[in-house]
Protein backbone atom coordinates (compact mmCIF):
# COMPACT_ATOMS: atom_id res chain seq x y z
CA UNK A 1 0.00 0.00 0.00
CA UNK A 2 1.50 3.33 -0.51
CA UNK A 3 2.55 5.53 1.90
CA UNK A 4 -0.27 8.42 2.33
CA UNK A 5 1.68 12.29 1.90
CA UNK A 6 -0.34 15.23 2.56
CA UNK A 7 -0.21 18.68 1.39
CA UNK A 8 2.78 19.97 3.95
CA UNK A 9 4.76 16.54 2.80
CA UNK A 10 4.43 17.48 -0.70
CA UNK A 11 5.49 20.78 0.10
CA UNK A 12 8.62 19.77 2.38
CA UNK A 13 9.51 17.00 -0.65
CA UNK A 14 9.13 19.83 -3.43
CA UNK A 15 11.62 22.34 -1.81
CA UNK A 16 14.13 19.79 -0.15
CA UNK A 17 14.71 17.83 -3.79
CA UNK A 18 15.04 21.73 -5.35
CA UNK A 19 18.17 22.59 -2.36
CA UNK A 20 18.32 19.30 -0.21
CA UNK A 21 20.97 21.76 2.15
CA UNK A 22 18.60 24.24 2.62
CA UNK A 23 18.41 25.54 6.35
CA UNK A 24 16.01 24.79 8.78
CA UNK A 25 14.56 28.45 9.58
CA UNK A 26 14.54 29.42 5.28
CA UNK A 27 12.77 25.99 5.39
CA UNK A 28 10.14 27.33 8.09
CA UNK A 29 9.36 30.14 6.60
CA UNK A 30 8.65 28.95 2.92
CA UNK A 31 6.17 26.18 4.75
CA UNK A 32 4.74 28.71 7.10
CA UNK A 33 5.47 25.91 9.94
CA UNK A 34 7.74 25.66 13.02
CA UNK A 35 11.18 24.32 12.94
CA UNK A 36 9.92 21.50 15.14
CA UNK A 37 7.37 20.72 12.94
CA UNK A 38 9.67 20.60 9.85
CA UNK A 39 12.15 18.20 12.14
CA UNK A 40 9.19 15.84 13.36
CA UNK A 41 7.82 15.09 8.88
CA UNK A 42 11.36 15.23 7.71
CA UNK A 43 11.96 12.24 10.41
CA UNK A 44 9.23 10.81 9.40
CA UNK A 45 9.40 10.67 5.78
CA UNK A 46 12.75 9.32 6.09
CA UNK A 47 11.01 6.12 8.79
CA UNK A 48 8.84 5.88 5.89
CA UNK A 49 11.97 5.27 3.29
CA UNK A 50 10.80 7.96 1.22
CA UNK A 51 13.51 10.55 1.80
CA UNK A 52 16.61 8.18 1.47
CA UNK A 53 19.39 10.95 1.67
CA UNK A 54 20.59 14.28 1.05
CA UNK A 55 23.31 14.46 -1.86
CA UNK A 56 24.76 17.13 -3.29
CA UNK A 57 24.91 16.62 -7.06
CA UNK A 58 28.66 16.70 -8.68
CA UNK A 59 29.94 17.68 -11.88
CA UNK A 60 32.49 14.93 -11.99
CA UNK A 61 33.68 16.94 -15.90
CA UNK A 62 35.23 19.42 -13.53
CA UNK A 63 37.22 16.67 -11.68
CA UNK A 64 39.08 15.69 -14.98
CA UNK A 65 36.05 12.22 -15.44
CA UNK A 66 34.62 11.64 -18.46
CA UNK A 67 31.53 9.71 -17.42
CA UNK A 68 30.81 6.09 -19.73
CA UNK A 69 27.44 4.59 -19.63
CA UNK A 70 27.00 0.89 -20.70
CA UNK A 71 24.05 -1.04 -20.85
CA UNK A 72 23.86 -5.15 -21.06
CA UNK A 73 21.85 -7.55 -22.06
CA UNK A 74 22.93 -11.05 -20.69
CA UNK A 75 22.06 -14.58 -22.01
CA UNK A 76 21.63 -18.11 -20.77
CA UNK A 77 22.18 -16.08 -17.38
CA UNK A 78 20.34 -17.47 -13.99
CA UNK A 79 19.80 -15.30 -11.23
CA UNK A 80 22.54 -16.17 -9.12
CA UNK A 81 24.91 -15.38 -12.16
CA UNK A 82 23.09 -12.31 -12.36
CA UNK A 83 24.30 -11.62 -8.57
CA UNK A 84 27.74 -12.27 -9.14
CA UNK A 85 28.17 -10.11 -11.80
CA UNK A 86 26.65 -7.13 -9.84
CA UNK A 87 29.60 -8.31 -7.34
CA UNK A 88 32.28 -8.31 -9.70
CA UNK A 89 31.39 -4.70 -10.69
CA UNK A 90 31.01 -3.11 -7.18
CA UNK A 91 34.57 -5.04 -5.94
CA UNK A 92 36.68 -5.01 -8.70
CA UNK A 93 35.64 -1.68 -10.69
CA UNK A 94 36.26 1.28 -8.89
CA UNK A 95 35.69 3.52 -11.68
CA UNK A 96 31.90 2.61 -12.06
CA UNK A 97 29.70 5.17 -9.74
CA UNK A 98 26.76 3.15 -10.44
CA UNK A 99 25.21 -0.04 -11.10
CA UNK A 100 21.70 -0.46 -11.65
CA UNK A 101 19.17 -3.73 -12.61
CA UNK A 102 16.88 -3.26 -15.31
CA UNK A 103 13.65 -4.38 -16.82
CA UNK A 104 13.23 -4.54 -20.48
CA UNK A 105 15.47 -3.82 -23.59
CA UNK A 106 18.19 -4.11 -20.90
CA UNK A 107 19.35 -6.10 -17.72
CA UNK A 108 21.83 -3.49 -16.21
CA UNK A 109 23.43 0.08 -16.87
CA UNK A 110 27.20 0.69 -15.72
CA UNK A 111 27.99 4.43 -15.10
CA UNK A 112 31.30 4.81 -14.68
CA UNK A 113 34.19 7.69 -14.40
CA UNK A 114 37.80 7.75 -16.13
CA UNK A 115 40.19 10.25 -16.81
CA UNK A 116 41.74 8.68 -20.30
CA UNK A 117 40.42 6.38 -22.66
CA UNK A 118 42.60 3.46 -22.16
CA UNK A 119 41.57 3.52 -18.45
CA UNK A 120 38.23 2.52 -19.98
CA UNK A 121 39.75 -0.05 -22.24
CA UNK A 122 41.37 -1.99 -19.33
CA UNK A 123 37.73 -1.91 -17.90
CA UNK A 124 36.63 -3.14 -20.90
CA UNK A 125 38.39 -5.96 -21.31
CA UNK A 126 38.51 -7.07 -18.39
CA UNK A 127 34.34 -7.50 -18.44
CA UNK A 128 34.78 -8.80 -21.96
CA UNK A 129 37.21 -11.41 -20.42
CA UNK A 130 35.27 -12.87 -17.66
CA UNK A 131 31.84 -12.49 -19.33
CA UNK A 132 32.08 -12.13 -23.27
CA UNK A 133 30.37 -15.45 -23.50
CA UNK A 134 27.26 -14.13 -21.14
CA UNK A 135 26.49 -11.16 -22.98
CA UNK A 136 24.45 -11.08 -25.77
CA UNK A 137 24.39 -7.53 -26.62
CA UNK A 138 25.59 -3.76 -25.26
CA UNK A 139 25.83 -0.31 -25.74
CA UNK A 140 28.27 1.82 -25.01
CA UNK A 141 27.35 5.52 -24.61
CA UNK A 142 29.68 8.99 -23.61
CA UNK A 143 27.09 10.41 -21.38
CA UNK A 144 27.17 13.74 -20.93
CA UNK A 145 25.87 16.62 -20.14
CA UNK A 146 22.92 15.68 -18.31
CA UNK A 147 19.72 17.65 -17.38
CA UNK A 148 18.60 16.91 -13.87
CA UNK A 149 15.40 19.24 -12.43
CA UNK A 150 13.87 18.86 -9.39
CA UNK A 151 10.69 16.91 -9.38
CA UNK A 152 7.51 17.90 -9.28
CA UNK A 153 5.63 14.84 -9.76
CA UNK A 154 3.52 14.77 -6.40
CA UNK A 155 2.99 18.35 -6.69
CA UNK A 156 -0.57 19.49 -7.97
CA UNK A 157 -0.09 22.34 -9.17
CA UNK A 158 2.99 23.55 -11.82
CA UNK A 159 5.68 24.90 -9.71
CA UNK A 160 9.53 26.63 -10.30
CA UNK A 161 11.48 24.70 -12.62
CA UNK A 162 15.53 23.79 -11.49
CA UNK A 163 17.84 23.54 -14.01
CA UNK A 164 20.87 20.90 -12.58
CA UNK A 165 23.77 20.52 -15.52
CA UNK A 166 26.48 18.48 -15.43
CA UNK A 167 28.78 16.28 -16.92
CA UNK A 168 30.15 18.49 -19.57
CA UNK A 169 32.42 21.37 -17.95
CA UNK A 170 35.56 22.37 -17.97
CA UNK A 171 38.21 20.51 -15.71
CA UNK A 172 39.05 22.43 -12.45
CA UNK A 173 41.76 22.53 -9.77
CA UNK A 174 41.09 20.82 -7.04
CA UNK A 175 43.38 19.76 -4.13
CA UNK A 176 43.26 17.11 -1.28
CA UNK A 177 41.06 18.75 1.10
CA UNK A 178 38.64 19.63 -2.11
CA UNK A 179 38.25 16.08 -2.78
CA UNK A 180 37.85 14.41 1.01
CA UNK A 181 35.21 17.60 1.78
CA UNK A 182 33.53 16.33 -1.63
CA UNK A 183 33.45 12.59 -0.92
CA UNK A 184 32.04 13.79 2.69
CA UNK A 185 29.93 15.59 1.74
CA UNK A 186 27.91 14.74 -0.50
CA UNK A 187 25.85 11.97 0.62
CA UNK A 188 24.85 13.74 3.36
CA UNK A 189 24.58 17.48 2.88
CA UNK A 190 22.45 18.61 6.09
CA UNK A 191 25.49 17.76 8.17
CA UNK A 192 26.98 20.66 9.58
CA UNK A 193 30.34 22.01 8.73
CA UNK A 194 31.55 21.27 12.73
CA UNK A 195 30.48 17.70 11.75
CA UNK A 196 32.63 17.48 8.72
CA UNK A 197 35.12 19.22 10.20
CA UNK A 198 35.94 16.84 12.72
CA UNK A 199 35.86 14.11 10.82
CA UNK A 200 38.17 16.08 8.60
CA UNK A 201 40.02 17.46 11.32
CA UNK A 202 40.23 20.79 9.58
CA UNK A 203 38.05 24.30 11.42
CA UNK A 204 34.42 24.53 10.63
CA UNK A 205 35.57 28.00 8.93
CA UNK A 206 37.51 26.30 6.19
CA UNK A 207 34.80 23.97 5.19
CA UNK A 208 32.07 26.21 4.79
CA UNK A 209 34.57 28.64 2.73
CA UNK A 210 35.47 25.43 0.66
CA UNK A 211 31.91 24.03 0.30
CA UNK A 212 30.83 27.33 -1.09
CA UNK A 213 33.87 27.83 -3.55
CA UNK A 214 33.16 24.31 -5.10
CA UNK A 215 29.16 25.79 -5.26
CA UNK A 216 30.16 28.90 -6.90
CA UNK A 217 33.04 26.82 -9.83
CA UNK A 218 29.68 24.32 -10.18
CA UNK A 219 31.74 21.66 -9.43
CA UNK A 220 28.74 21.17 -6.54
CA UNK A 221 26.22 22.07 -9.10
CA UNK A 222 23.20 21.52 -6.94
CA UNK A 223 21.31 19.45 -4.22
CA UNK A 224 18.60 16.98 -4.08
CA UNK A 225 17.03 14.28 -1.60
CA UNK A 226 17.46 10.72 -2.44
CA UNK A 227 13.62 9.44 -3.34
CA UNK A 228 12.33 6.61 -3.04
CA UNK A 229 9.06 6.08 -5.45
CA UNK A 230 7.71 3.12 -4.21
CA UNK A 231 6.40 3.81 -0.85
CA UNK A 232 4.52 6.39 -2.87
CA UNK A 233 3.34 4.19 -5.45
CA UNK A 234 5.14 5.53 -8.28
CA UNK A 235 7.73 4.10 -10.67
CA UNK A 236 10.63 5.30 -12.78
CA UNK A 237 10.94 4.53 -16.80
CA UNK A 238 13.60 5.71 -19.55
CA UNK A 239 11.91 7.13 -22.42
CA UNK A 240 14.16 6.96 -25.84
CA UNK A 241 12.72 9.37 -28.80
CA UNK A 242 14.26 7.92 -31.99
CA UNK A 243 13.90 11.57 -34.20
CA UNK A 244 13.57 12.00 -37.71
CA UNK A 245 15.00 15.73 -37.83
CA UNK A 246 16.43 17.50 -34.49
CA UNK A 247 14.99 20.90 -35.30
CA UNK A 248 12.31 20.57 -32.95
CA UNK A 249 14.85 19.51 -29.80
CA UNK A 250 14.59 23.38 -28.20
CA UNK A 251 10.78 23.16 -28.00
CA UNK A 252 11.02 19.00 -26.80
CA UNK A 253 13.28 20.11 -24.09
CA UNK A 254 11.06 22.99 -22.87
CA UNK A 255 7.82 20.46 -23.06
CA UNK A 256 10.29 18.31 -20.54
CA UNK A 257 11.27 20.73 -18.71
CA UNK A 258 7.97 21.62 -17.42
CA UNK A 259 6.00 18.01 -17.49
CA UNK A 260 5.02 17.52 -14.04
CA UNK A 261 6.24 13.61 -14.90
CA UNK A 262 9.81 14.54 -16.24
CA UNK A 263 12.68 14.79 -14.31
CA UNK A 264 15.63 14.17 -16.36
CA UNK A 265 16.99 14.62 -20.09
CA UNK A 266 20.38 12.84 -20.92
CA UNK A 267 22.44 13.70 -23.76
CA UNK A 268 24.62 11.29 -24.69
CA UNK A 269 27.24 10.06 -28.00
CA UNK A 270 25.94 6.89 -29.04
CA UNK A 271 22.98 6.26 -27.02
CA UNK A 272 18.98 7.85 -28.34
CA UNK A 273 18.35 10.55 -30.18
CA UNK A 274 16.66 12.39 -27.22
CA UNK A 275 16.48 10.76 -23.79
CA UNK A 276 14.26 11.00 -21.37
CA UNK A 277 13.79 9.92 -17.46
CA UNK A 278 10.21 10.03 -16.23
CA UNK A 279 8.15 9.16 -12.96
CA UNK A 280 5.26 7.74 -13.58
CA UNK A 281 2.11 5.91 -11.55
CA UNK A 282 2.80 2.63 -13.91
CA UNK A 283 3.05 1.45 -17.31
CA UNK A 284 -0.30 3.35 -18.55
CA UNK A 285 0.43 6.41 -17.35
CA UNK A 286 4.10 6.15 -19.31
CA UNK A 287 1.86 4.96 -22.22
CA UNK A 288 -0.12 8.22 -21.71
CA UNK A 289 2.88 10.42 -21.58
CA UNK A 290 4.54 9.01 -24.54
CA UNK A 291 1.10 9.81 -27.12
CA UNK A 292 1.26 13.34 -25.49
CA UNK A 293 4.76 13.57 -26.36
CA UNK A 294 4.08 11.55 -29.90
CA UNK A 295 1.19 13.94 -30.62
CA UNK A 296 2.69 17.19 -29.66
CA UNK A 297 6.07 16.73 -31.60
CA UNK A 298 4.32 14.10 -34.41
CA UNK A 299 6.23 15.69 -37.29
CA UNK A 300 10.31 14.86 -35.68
CA UNK A 301 9.40 11.71 -33.23
CA UNK A 302 9.79 8.43 -35.50
CA UNK A 303 10.10 5.74 -32.83
CA UNK A 304 10.13 5.57 -29.09
CA UNK A 305 11.57 2.62 -26.94
CA UNK A 306 11.49 2.76 -22.86
CA UNK A 307 12.24 0.44 -19.80
CA UNK A 308 12.40 0.93 -16.46
CA UNK A 309 15.32 0.60 -13.08
CA UNK A 310 14.68 -1.94 -10.94
CA UNK A 311 17.16 -1.83 -7.97
CA UNK A 312 20.33 0.67 -8.14
CA UNK A 313 23.20 -1.87 -6.18
CA UNK A 314 25.80 1.26 -6.60
CA UNK A 315 24.59 4.66 -6.57
CA UNK A 316 27.65 7.62 -6.16
CA UNK A 317 27.92 10.86 -7.66
CA UNK A 318 25.58 10.41 -10.86
CA UNK A 319 21.91 12.15 -9.86
CA UNK A 320 19.72 8.84 -11.41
Amino acid sequence: MAYKIDAYDKKLLYELDKNSAIGLPELAKKLKKSKQFILYRMKKLEEAGIITGYNAIIDMSKLGFFTFRVYFKFQKTTEEEGKKFVDYVRNSLKQVWTITSMHGKWDYALFLGVKAISEFHTIWNGIMLNYKPKIKTYNVAVYAPVYNFNRTFFIDTPKESIVRVYGAGEKEDVDDLDWRIIETYSNNVRQSSLEIAKKLSVSADTVRARIKKLEQRKIITGHKIGLNLDPLGFVSYRVDLQLLSTHRNKEIFEFCKLHKNIYQINKSIGGADFEIEAIVEDLNHLLRLIEEIKNKFHDVVNDVEYFGFSTFHILKYIPD
